[in-house]
């Protein structure tokens, strides 16, 4: 019985353990924080007719909310991040097992988009935008300069 039991967690723990050696030569992983918000995602908003109830409804929470001269500004954070990894010598480790070099290139990065809404005295929305990262989640094949 306890030889059976032992037989089974060796298993588990081999099984588990292969994760690590189970990745390929080329990693990409993708990791997104906070729900996208998109143009059609705010198709409704119609400014001088829409009002905050309206937009939180739709929307959720802002992640940041300030006054201004002109009234309230209202933020919503989202973020999208890549990356990307080869594995130049992976195929190494069926010569060498004991020992593989690993000679990796990779890059990727995080950038934070933002949904900015405008409303006046009275909270209704005068104007949003948004506001793009530019290029920090792209793939980069060539890491050199041209």
């Amino acid at each position: 019985m306890l030889r059976t039991a032992l037989s089974w967690v060796m298993l588990v723990l081999a099984v588990t353990s292969w994760d690590g050696c189970s990745q390929g030569p080329v990693t990409v992983r993708r990791v997104t924080l906070n729900q996208t918000i998109s143009a059609d995602d705010v198709a409704f908003i119609v400014p001088g007719r829409t009002d905050l109830s309206a937009v939180v409804e739709r929307l959720g929470t802002p992640n940041e909310m300030l006054a201004s001269k002109e009234g309230v500004v209202t933020r919503y954070y989202f973020a999208d991040g890549k990356y990307f990894k080869a594995n130049y010598a992976w195929g190494l480790r069926f010569l060498m097992p004991f020992f593989t070099p690993d000679v990796d290139l990779g890059g990727g990065g995080i950038g934070r988009d933002v949904l900015q809404v405008t409303y006046d005295d009275h909270w209704f929305v005068r104007d949003h935008a948004f506001s793009f990262h530019a290029n920090s989640s792209e793939f980069v094949v060539w890491p050199f300069k041209d």
